[in-house]
């Protein structure tokens, strides 16, 4: 008898014991800062970022496994975007059964075997626009191209946008991200950091439109969801790095998480299978379903996302790249 309650007692405990400590971990609170206290050479357009997000969730939806002609249109156009901006820009094919699929690819910045990564996912969520999820990240992926392509590289960087992130395809070898993190680890590449821009658009001022996994977190993170969110492994140091960097040039706020693998939603996006290669890699979300309640679903609608705050995120990601790459 005392067995049988032991047992469960001490998953309880357990858990409660790793949200805690990766509260611990994680706590700070947000710095306001406005832009003009950091001098930013160049800065993402919310115009543009709003332009790319309309494109891909209504000329290409959806953007699916029954749709394949949108997705190729959308690998297309973001192809094109990216030709504007550098001149090394390439696709990498894979193949999911008979089906063909690429990532498109670009790099800036010097010749160098350490790279940083960032990736975001192209594909959308069977009958849904995607907005948010993810026509937003690949929207930061293309600003972050233009931005580099105006500044003096410190380090290689190289975008991705990747198809076959979505069911039925998440959590498989089929994934993009997977086929890139192996072609990367095939070539002996250094990898600095990969980063994941999973969901960026979505944010609410709101009391109570923010949820969480565990009630804990509210003792520490907001109620509100205007803040944007850098998820890590446990014990990794490469979020608050982030964190600390993106706040000199963002007045909204900024929360890290280190969390075990385990954790439900760690590993929801395409840096899992960067950390399944033995790379360190981050994701940086608005959260997803704890606070956009269209999430996967017909509502997900390039009209409800906020393309200031987005732009805030594309410059906090720029300037946190251009000091990890001067370290």
């Amino acid at each position: 008898m005392l067995k049988s309650i032991g047992l469960p007692l001490l998953r309880i405990i357990s858990v409660l014991a790793i949200i805690v400590i990766f509260v611990l971990l994680s706590i700070s609170r947000p710095i306001m800062w406005s832009l003009d206290q950091v001098a930013l050479e160049v800065s993402a357009d919310p115009d543009v970022l709003h332009h790319h997000v309309k494109k891909l969730s209504t000329d290409f939806y959806p953007r699916n496994l029954n749709a394949p002609e949108n997705v190729i249109a959308s690998a297309q156009y973001i192809k094109g975007r990216l030709k504007e901006t550098t001149s090394t820009v390439y696709e990498q094919s894979y193949l999911t059964g008979d089906d063909k699929h690429v990532n498109v690819i670009a790099e800036y910045g010097p010749a160098s075997q350490e790279v940083i990564v960032v990736g975001a996912h192209y594909d959308a969520y069977f009958e849904t626009p995607g907005a948010d999820d993810n026509a937003s990240g690949v929207a930061g992926l293309l600003e972050l191209g233009r931005l580099f392509s105006s500044t003096k590289m410190p380090i290689k960087v190289i975008l991705v946008a990747y198809d076959t992130e979505e069911p039925p395809y998440f959590g498989s070898e089929d994934m993009g991200s997977y086929h890139h993190a192996k072609l990367l680890k095939d070539s002996d590449m250094s990898v600095r950091l990969m980063i994941s821009l999973e969901m960026i658009g979505y944010f609410s001022p709101e009391k109570d439109s923010q949820s969480y996994p565990h009630p804990l977190f509210q003792l520490v993170y907001p109620s509100s969801g205007d803040y944007i969110s850098i998820i890590d492994q446990f014990f990794s140091n490469d979020a608050r790095e982030l964190k600390s960097a993106m706040r000199q040039v963002m007045s909204l706020g900024v929360y890290s998480s280190n969390v075990p693998k385990m954790f439900p939603g760690a590993d929801y996006s395409d840096h899992r299978n960067y950390w399944s290669h033995g790379y360190n890699a981050v994701m940086i979300t608005n959260t997803a379903f704890h606070r956009n309640t269209e999430y996967h679903t017909e509502e997900d609608t390039h009209d409800r996302l906020d393309y200031e705050s987005m732009a805030q995120v594309v410059n906090g990601v720029y300037w946190s790249i251009m000091e990890l790459g001067a370290r």
